[in-house]
């Protein structure tokens, strides 16, 4: 039986030597389209697809698992995607004891054509690029 799928594992070249870039978010606005902010810079590309990881403590559940295509990258460490979020609820950072453990709100890039790291052998002497394996284009 396959493994669900999950922000580690979506399904698509699942051998254990690529693993997506994934980014912690910061902030996600109410708008059409949605502007994406993470916590650091992304590197991701106009027309990549991405995936959106919500836990309920964040906010903005109507998100969670939703596929998306990046659109603009006004600033390193923002981009705005195809998903209209005028109507989601708001995009909140949680406030929880130290003591309490919860998940991050994050994206994940789907066919991180450029970024993602190959490792043989699940050893990893240098991070290596896989240059445009797995490269996503928009629906024409």
């Amino acid at each position: 039986m396959a493994s669900p799928l999950n922000r580690y594992n979506l399904g698509l070249f699942n051998s254990g030597t690529y693993t997506p870039a994934i980014h912690n978010l910061e902030d996600v606005s109410r708008s059409n389209p949605a502007l994406v902010t993470t916590t650091e810079d992304h590197e991701y590309v106009i027309n990549q697809q991405v995936q959106f990881f919500i836990p309920k403590q964040w906010g903005m559940r109507q998100l969670n698992l939703v596929k998306g295509y990046v659109l603009t990258i006004p600033n390193p460490d923002e981009f705005t995607v195809n998903i209209d979020t005028s109507n989601f609820d708001a995009f909140t950072i949680p406030t929880t004891p130290d003591f309490v453990v919860i998940d991050d709100a994050t994206v994940v890039g789907i066919g991180d054509a450029n970024y993602g790291q190959s490792s043989p052998g699940g050893v990893v002497p240098l991070p290596q690029t896989i240059p445009g394996a797995y490269q996503n284009h928009r629906p024409s």
